[in-house]
């Protein structure tokens, strides 16, 4: 998404954040589903509109669960990590347990191994530099889940023309959840090139300027 932003900048305004909890965004007291809509929300107000809101992965449910209360504006999903059933697969309340007990580390790989990640793409980035951020992020980790719920309800409010982009490089379990949610809403899918669960930056930035 980095390397799309910085294309799309040379184009557009483009405004992005550290989201409560990660990044520079560290000292947040509260971090929850509720709390990070309210900063969208925010952030939206204060910078006096949209033309069009992006979100990936989590980032996209965040997305969806703020946009009945943003102005009009085209909302962009991108391997959006969603589903319309809450998770009852206890994932939530072990992360928490272990964020609670300090094992931070121990519930970050739970969630990427729960959530699919290959074990070769958790090796990698624990053994890179921005693994102590990642792991400093846990208790992130709640939020994400809680925003991966999107009922029918949240996705009645949202009055705005509604894109989804999935990876061409994504397993179907990842791009099935695109496909699934663009069903919902009557969205277009549009599949790019890309890794896993990423879009090459190019496409991504040339599919986002197609859209405006």
């Amino acid at each position: 998404m980095q390397e799309a932003l910085a294309g799309l900048a040379e184009r557009f305004e483009v405004v992005t954040y550290d989201r409560r909890g990660r990044g520079r965004n560290e000292s947040a007291d509260i971090v929850s589903a509720t709390a990070e809509v309210d900063d969208l929300l925010a952030l939206v107000e204060h910078v006096g509109g949209t033309a069009l809101i992006a979100g990936f992965s989590s980032g996209a449910g965040l997305v969806l669960h703020a946009a009945g209360q943003l102005p009009a504006a085209t909302v962009v999903l991108v391997e959006p990590a969603v589903g319309g059933t809450p998770d009852e697969s206890g994932l939530r309340e072990s992360v928490q347990r272990r964020v609670a007990d300090g094992d931070l580390e121990g519930a970050v790989r739970e969630f990427y191994e729960a959530t699919g990640t290959p074990e070769e793409i958790i090796q990698g980035l624990s053994d890179s530099p921005v693994w102590g951020d990642v792991v400093r992020c846990a208790p992130t980790l709640i939020a994400d889940i809680d925003l991966t719920f999107v009922d029918d309800d949240v996705l009645a409010a949202v009055q705005k023309p509604v894109h989804v982009i999935v990876s061409d490089g994504s397993p179907p379990e990842i791009t099935g959840m695109g496909t699934e949610l663009a069903a919902r809403v009557h969205a277009p899918v549009w599949r790019e090139p890309g890794g896993w669960h990423g879009v090459d930056a190019s496409a991504l930035c040339a599919r986002l300027v197609a859209l405006d």
